[in-house]
């Protein structure tokens, strides 16, 4: 899930939670929210491309991939894609490409995905880094294409005290407020919704967002 500038902490955390299963992040069933996104931009876009940014066991790009999306899973820990390619056997989706890269030089051709899902990436990259990290994501992106993330809120139950990040276990991690969020993507993006997760399994920020296909404008 996380990147090159995200340390070689993060690199060995990630790679512990994955050779383990010890990390506390679900693993096989996809996030109401993007599985309801999902659904609707199948009927928008059927058969389009999506990527699956960081996408740990799969679970979301196993969920695309039922809903008839042509789908690229990535994350930088090949361990993490060992298990997707088993999970997505396990449920009987085919046609999944999955493949070892790194978000800030994604390895795709420009305009390459309708669809961008990221449920786990973003809230691990340093704030020197969300620069590179929105300049990939728009690169890949087609104009007037979706956006799904998932980010931290400041509810997140590792969070305590005022300042926005912190190192737990060894990663780094990020929360977000609504207005951070805003700030960070809304020359280039029109928000469609943007619901905090809240409760015992809370602590997110579930986003759904439309590429604007010139910036500054509807």
């Amino acid at each position: 899930m996380p990147t090159s500038s995200a340390n070689k902490a993060n690199r060995r955390y990630f790679h512990e939670a994955y050779r383990t299963g010890q990390h506390g992040w679900e693993v096989e069933q996809p996030s109401p929210f993007a599985v309801k996104c999902l659904r609707r931009l199948a009927r928008m876009i059927p058969g389009g491309r999506c990527l699956d940014i960081g996408c740990g066991e799969g679970r979301h790009s196993i969920a695309a991939a039922k809903l008839g999306f042509k789908v690229t899973g990535m994350d930088l820990e090949p361990l993490a894609l060992k298990k997707a390619r088993q999970f997505a056997r396990k449920q009987g989706a085919t046609g999944i490409r999955f493949l070892v890269a790194d978000v800030l030089r994604l390895p795709f051709g420009d305009a390459s995905f309708d669809i961008v899902i990221d449920y786990g990436c973003l809230h691990h990259q340093r704030k020197s880094d969300w620069p590179a990290y929105r300049a990939n994501l728009l690169r890949v992106l087609k104009p007037g294409g979706y956006y799904v993330l998932e980010v931290f809120s400041p509810r997140f139950r590792l969070f305590a005290g005022s300042r926005p990040w912190h190192i737990a276990y060894g990663a780094y991690r990020r929360r977000f407020t609504r207005q951070e969020i805003i700030d960070v993507f809304e020359t280039t993006f029109r928000f469609l919704e943007i619901v905090e997760q809240k409760g015992k399994d809370g602590g997110f920020w579930h986003t759904l967002m439309r590429r604007r296909r010139q910036p500054g404008l509807p």
